[in-house]
């Protein structure tokens, strides 16, 4: 199956070496920018929220800004002052359009950090400091996990931040060494239950898991995904100086909860643990019968921070003893 979010060889090329390549270069020097890949587009984001949409046509490349940031309309004042008002209405279709575009980002940045929808969405904010830390960070070249996605859509499927597990030299013997996981980060005591809580999330994911097409799709994507931003930089491992592509494991997968601003002395998890082990029991023997792994686990720190290793990745009997420890 073709992979929905990968980039065309064109767009690739504008990206590296093109029309496209200073805001690239913008991102790999920003350490607060990410950059999604969508097939026909690329998202950038900044502090989780999407900053521009980046769209590929026939006559260049057509820049989207959502203009809900400006409600106040002072937007068009400011790039006035920067002599170039038309900047997020023309197409890109030279590299001084991009160097012009780069150097009115602070100006959207700014838009943004004064919006309430950023100031209060913290929980979007978490997703990209953890996909920056286990992806482009110093961090990532000893952590065991890859962030290539957030607000990743496929379908009807959502998903906080798409990765894999990066099977090490010992596990591997071949170029699959990508084990796909599918995150959801929760921020604070309240996402935790309900209907968009954490059971509600694991029942759709092993529905999801079950669909062949979608874990198909699911795979495809993602060895696009780790490729390309391989190939563009924005992911940090040692790969010396190959440039061999990687694919996932076979019928592996893993289901992570990225749990923030957890209270320590709260009793909300205690059930919801009880209620994630029912759902793992019940669709076991589906999985089985079609020969997969399926993993849940639960991130935590390695005494404080966001880079993630699989020693750091707990079971549901581990988080127990964990809450266990704090009750103590």
């Amino acid at each position: 199956m073709s992979a929905s979010h990968r980039l065309s060889d064109k767009f690739m090329q504008d990206l590296l070496s093109d029309i496209l390549n200073p805001l690239l270069q913008e991102i790999r020097a920003d350490d607060t920018l990410l950059m999604g890949l969508r097939g026909s587009y690329i998202s950038i984001y900044y502090r989780g929220g999407q900053l521009l949409k980046i769209e590929a046509g026939n006559d260049g490349y057509k820049v989207v800004f959502d203009q809900r940031y400006d409600p106040s309309d002072v937007l068009a004042g400011r790039l006035a002052r920067h002599g170039c008002e038309d900047v997020l209405k023309r197409r890109l279709r030279s590299i001084d359009d991009a160097v012009t575009l780069v150097e009115i980002l602070s100006e959207l940045k700014r838009l943004m950090d004064r919006h309430k929808k950023v100031q209060t969405g913290l929980e979007r904010e978490f997703q990209q400091v953890a996909a920056r830390v286990n992806s482009r960070s110093k961090s990532s070249n000893s952590s065991h996990y890859f962030i290539t996605d957030i607000e990743h859509k496929y379908g009807e499927a959502r998903y906080d931040m798409l990765g894999v597990r990066w099977r090490r030299n010992i596990e591997h013997r071949d170029r699959k060494c990508l084990v796909p996981v599918l995150f959801e980060m929760k921020y604070g005591l309240d996402s935790l239950d309900g209907g968009s809580g954490m059971v509600e999330h694991l029942r759709t994911t092993l529905r999801h898991l079950k669909d062949e097409h979608f874990r198909s799709a699911l795979t495809s994507n993602l060895e696009a995904q780790f490729n390309q931003l391989s190939k563009l930089d924005l992911l940090r491992y040692e790969r010396g100086s190959s440039t061999e592509e990687f694919s996932p494991v076979d019928n592996h997968f893993q289901i992570v909860f990225v749990l923030a601003e957890y209270v320590p002395h709260s009793e909300k998890l205690s059930g919801i643990l009880k209620r994630c082990d029912d759902l793992m029991a019940e669709s076991a023997r589906d999985f089985e019968s079609a020969g997969l792994q399926v993993d849940l686990r639960f991130a935590s720190a390695s005494l404080c921070g966001y880079a993630m290793h699989e020693r750091t990745m707990l079971t549901t009997d581990q988080v127990r003893t964990l809450l266990d420890a704090w009750s103590a």
